[in-house]
């Protein structure tokens, strides 16, 4: 298997080689594409970070194009030939090597089917406001979230999250305050520079509490749990490390539904990403 999947490789490089020469200059690049086919006419052309929808259409009759403003730090030159401009040749993606002065294929690369995007973890500290102060003191918590990409972009992530809590309580009657609570949400992402991202989230979930409490303030305290609804916000700010890790931090608020009543805190969480 490895050996054929390295002739395949081999062949296309010999094949694209044979089609395309390129010549660079400082100000702009300036390729000349040749068909691997007589029976070729006609070829189409793009330029980008990654191959979008918007194509240049040129008759090989005039082969010689100018790429205006290409930045070859991230610039890639994307390829299509045809024989009746209808149904077109897969894309062949090339990169420049300034230093050597030369043009390098891009080799395929395996069909990514997953959409996971990334996985975070993260501490969180959390203060009551209004009447959630009653109860609470403050909470810290813990808690781990998993990205999944919803776009080509990955600028529309779907994320789902679980996490625990726990602090002291303000009330008599319970000793201390635990939850353990789950969530599912959507963020969308915007750069800002090529290592900062901000991206504004929103999530839906249960929250189950967990509580050594003495509800019937008959004087004996008893494990107790229950379950509420919670929303929670947040404004992700991350700075890229690396390819592979990005630190962020973000303010959060969280609202839980109980009986007819709501509880608010809000505070700040802050954590790493692994990106795959």
């Amino acid at each position: 298997m490895v050996s054929r999947v390295r002739t395949i490789t081999c062949t296309v490089l010999l094949f694209l080689l044979s089609c395309l020469s390129v010549y660079a200059s400082n100000s702009a690049v300036r390729v000349e594409i040749i068909p691997s086919e007589s029976e070729y006419a006609f070829f189409r052309y793009q330029t980008g970070e990654a191959e979008k929808y918007v194509w240049v259409d040129v008759e090989l009759s005039s082969p010689v194009q100018i790429l205006e403003h290409f930045d070859s730090t991230q610039d890639r030159l994307f390829i299509q030939q045809s024989k009746d401009t209808q149904n077109w040749s897969r894309s062949y993606a090339y990169r420049y090597i300034p230093e050597e002065r030369i043009w390098e294929i891009i080799p395929d690369n395996p069909i990514d089917t997953s959409i996971l995007d990334s996985i975070e973890l993260k501490l969180y500290n959390l203060y009551p406001i209004h009447t959630s102060a009653t109860y609470y003191a403050y909470v810290l918590g813990t808690g781990m979230k998993m990205n999944f990409a919803l776009d080509k972009q990955k600028t529309l992530i779907g994320y789902g999250e679980v996490a625990y809590s726990r602090g002291p309580s303000n009330c008599d009657w319970v000793d201390l305050m635990q939850a353990a609570n789950m969530s599912v949400g959507l963020g969308y992402r915007y750069k800002l520079t090529d290592k900062l991202q901000v991206a504004p989230e929103f999530g839906y979930g249960l929250v189950l509490h967990l509580l050594n409490a003495d509800f019937d303030q008959d004087g004996t305290k008893s494990f107790e749990t229950f379950i509420d609804q919670q929303v929670r916000l947040s404004v992700n700010l991350t700075y890229a490390l690396s390819d592979t890790y990005s630190l962020l931090i973000a303010p959060l608020g969280v609202l839980f539904f109980e009986k007819g009543n709501f509880g608010t805190l809000m505070g700040l969480q802050a954590g790493f990403r692994y990106n795959f």
